[in-house]
């Protein structure tokens, strides 16, 4: 079932993006313990106005857990959300690698889809589970369209099983960006 987040999924969606972030290797965190990026998840997901906080998140729920989350927002929302990880720093006393300003990605036109992850699949998964990520992918273009967007936006690394999903839904190549130091594809998809 797929529908907003809520406070009640802290624990499952903060998993999962843990984990997401854990494979973009991000270069500001690395120096952050495993428990320490987790507990800023945890903590910032009960924010408002944070990149992933509840707020922005949709999730699939499969059994009654969160199994895939999707975040996203248009384009003027997004310095609103950037560089809350100080205060969380500050907040649990934890002391930043280095300074902590997220660079804005989304381009101004453009509702711009943070993050789509689906929790590993595992041994015993159903038929179903094959579908989790086009599922939110679909719903994140429902919600783009919704709040009136003409363009939705993504950055996914090349290769990566995102790229390849917003292949198949007809996202196009707008730019190469580095992100982080990383090379990052940017990609549009035009909303009718």
């Amino acid at each position: 079932m797929l529908r907003a987040a809520t406070i009640v999924d802290a624990d499952a969606v903060a998993i999962l993006v843990l984990h997401e972030l854990e494979r973009r290797h991000l270069r500001r965190l690395r120096r952050l313990t495993k428990e320490q990026l987790s507990q800023l998840l945890f903590v910032g997901y009960h924010q408002e106005n944070f990149r992933y906080g509840y707020r922005q998140a949709r999730v699939y729920q499969n059994q009654g857990v969160a199994v895939g989350v999707a975040y996203g927002y248009p384009a003027a929302v997004e310095p609103t959300l950037d560089n809350q990880w100080a205060a969380l720093f500050e907040r649990l006393q934890v002391a930043p690698s280095q300074q902590l300003v997220v660079t804005p990605r989304a381009l101004p036109d453009e509702w711009y889809l943070d993050l789509l992850t689906v929790r590993p699949r595992s041994a015993n998964k159903t038929y179903q589970q094959w579908w989790f990520d086009e599922w939110l992918m679909a719903d994140a273009l429902r919600q783009a369209r919704q709040s009136g967007a003409r363009v939705v936006g993504m950055d996914v690394r090349p290769g990566s099983r995102n790229a390849q999903l917003a292949a198949e839904f007809g996202f196009l190549v707008s730019a190469y960006r580095q992100l982080d130091r990383q090379p990052y594809v940017h990609l549009r998809y035009r909303l009718n």
